[in-house]
């Protein structure tokens, strides 16, 4: 057997697209048409094993813009990952990471992989970790109530089109600049996942969105895009009837949070509201008077990976002062292990070895969850993913990590 690692060519677009139209599930036998295919895979943004000359195994990464705790930062948006059945179980997969990891780090690329996995088990071999996690709303309309202290929204609503996209943007770009995990949002997941124009890109359910847009004296402050659907038999037992799936929403002011489930409760002929995808951090649980009616599940959502560690960390902002000494385990990518001293504060950040005494010794995945504010130092030194010297209380390097935002992503690449 002979294998090549390296990206598809032209004329292998067809072959490329094949494989995870297998691997997911989605296979139609027909050539590989652009007009369908929502986001474009550039040759330069994969890398494949070639078994004995056949494509066996496909892999990319977006070139995406992040918010990191507020700041941009690059990261490598991993995509189109899966291996044909009949190569499975020969270590592709692990061929490609090692040899695009090393690439981004000695080309001095993104700093940071992304990515939303199918199974979290295969990318956490390789040094990644569940950065953010995801909650699922599931609720009948009747029940969206608030507690009496919740200020009223005396704004009103209006139907916005696909031609209102600058405003849409203007809002989006507000609400996610100061929050953790949110993309820079290219024009094809505006298209395909907000407006729901590409089959496979609508959350719940495909099909083109229905878009509304609250104003407040004027001025705009939320938008909420969803797909109403009828379901004459549905999996949940809650028996015919309207279902509507939230797709995306932002939000400047509480009042507006508000309005955006008064909205939805306006749909008498629905059984179901779904919110597909919020962060753990979302208000709803807070403000409804009977939060169990939300049936609220909580899963894996994005996982991290750093690259480079000497050009992530300083990435973030960091609100509290302090110096840490992190020992890193790092057998994947051996350039990051070994001993870094981080100098943090509120006026930047700087990193670099160094001999002194560690004060944590971690694993690379466990410094991708402080990074993005998953979890803490204390936490992990609780949950034994991380180890503090004999003398060192983890507690203190907690508001050194802590984010203002829950890590989340509202997209899907």
């Amino acid at each position: 057997m002979t294998l090549e690692i390296r990206p598809y060519r032209e004329e292998e677009i067809d072959a490329f697209h094949r494989v995870p139209s297998i691997v997911f599930g989605n296979y139609t036998a027909r050539p590989y048409d652009p007009t369908e295919a929502g986001v474009g895979i550039l040759p330069e943004w994969s890398m494949c094993a070639f078994e004995d000359g056949q494509l066996a195994t496909t892999y990319a990464a977006f070139p995406l813009v992040m918010r990191l705790n507020g700041a941009k930062a690059r990261a490598a948006g991993v995509t189109a990952v899966g291996t044909l059945p009949w190569f499975r179980r020969r270590g592709h997969l692990r061929k490609i990471m090692e040899t695009d990891l090393r690439r981004r780090y000695e080309e001095r690329q993104e700093p940071i992989a992304i990515l939303l996995a199918s199974i979290a088990a295969i990318y956490q071999r390789y040094g990644y970790a569940v950065c953010s996690s995801r909650v699922s709303y599931s609720i009948d309309p009747r029940l969206i109530n608030f507690v009496p202290s919740l200020p009223k929204a005396n704004g009103t609503w209006r139907e916005a089109s696909r031609d209102e996209l600058p405003l849409l943007q203007q809002i989006y770009r507000e609400f996610s600049s100061p929050r953790n995990g949110h993309l820079h949002r290219a024009p094809a997941i505006w298209e395909g996942q907000v407006f729901g124009m590409r089959p496979g890109f609508g959350v719940g359910d495909s099909g083109p969105s229905l878009i509304a847009v609250y104003e407040e004296d004027g001025e705009p402050k939320a938008y909420v895009t969803y797909g109403a659907k009828f379901y004459d038999q549905h999996a949940d037992g809650v028996g015919p009837g309207q279902r509507i799936f939230v797709r995306d929403y932002a939000w400047l002011t509480p009042t507006a949070y508000r309005a955006i489930w008064e909205l939805t409760k306006t749909f008498d002929l629905a059984v179901r509201i779904n919110f597909q995808a919020a962060p753990v951090d979302d208000p709803a649980f807070d403000i409804m008077l009977d939060p169990r009616e939300l049936h609220a599940t909580r899963g894996d959502w994005l996982l991290g990976r750093i690259i480079d560690i000497e050009r992530a960390l300083p990435l973030r902002p960091y609100d509290a002062e302090g110096r840490i000494v992190l020992e890193v385990v790092d057998d994947f990518c051996p350039w990051n292990a070994g001993r870094w001293a981080l100098e943090a504060g509120p006026e930047g950040s700087a990193i670099a070895r160094t001999k002194d005494s560690a004060d944590l010794t971690l694993h690379v995945s466990t410094l991708a969850q402080l990074l993005f504010g998953e979890i803490s130092p204390s936490l992990a030194v609780r949950y034994g993913r991380a180890e503090a010297s004999r003398d060192v209380n983890p507690a203190k390097f907690d508001a050194i990590w802590r984010t203002n935002y829950a890590p989340f992503c509202p997209d899907t690449f």
